[in-house]
């Protein structure tokens, strides 16, 4: 241990690694065989690559969402900034050399889910839109397809009317079960 750490900075720093994982295990979970994450080619140990990119992002989450949250428009302008930005830089691991917005909505979103829930963040402006929000609120968007800001917004509208008059993540919140139960 450095003797610079304190117990909290220790907590703090285990608990952000934790949630980054659990949060870049469930983006990268799509279950769609037709529609994976990587490439073909892409060979197990260059997948790392790709999830170091992810924690970076992540990482920066706490500092961008800490204070003052960025308003909607800002943050919708993030998720298409990041999955252009990821897509970019690791287009040759990629299937389809695409970051897709709907992994990245909800990698960004379910990691704010978390930052939030442990009490590090305001509250998000978004849930993550995966396939049990989907199914709890009738909506029609695959996260695991969608590469489509304009399909993310439309599906973020019709859940604000679904879920009126409550917010979006406390409504997630409060609805959320695992597949299991």
């Amino acid at each position: 241990m450095n003797t610079k750490d304190t117990v909290p900075t220790l907590m703090h720093r285990f608990l952000s690694y934790e949630l980054g994982l659990l949060s870049v295990k469930a983006a990268l979970s799509t279950r769609d065989k037709n529609w994976p994450i990587y490439s073909e080619s892409t060979k197990q140990h260059q997948r790392s690559t790709v999830q170091d990119a992810i924690r970076s992002v992540l990482l920066g989450l706490e500092t961008r969402y800490g204070g003052t949250p960025p308003t909607e428009d800002e943050h919708v302008q993030f998720i298409e900034d990041t999955s252009d930005a990821l897509s970019r830089d690791l287009k040759k691991f990629l299937f389809k050399g695409r970051f897709r917005v709907g992994v990245t909505q909800k990698l960004i979103n379910l990691h704010l889910k978390y930052l939030w829930v442990a009490g590090v963040v305001p509250e998000p402006p978004h849930c993550p839109l995966d396939g049990i929000v989907r199914d709890l609120s009738n909506l029609n968007y695959d996260w695991t397809t969608s590469d489509s800001l304009e399909e993310y917004t439309s599906a973020i509208l019709a859940l604000r009317k679904f879920v009126s008059p409550r917010r979006l993540s406390e409504w997630e919140l409060c609805e959320f079960r695992r597949r299991a139960q």
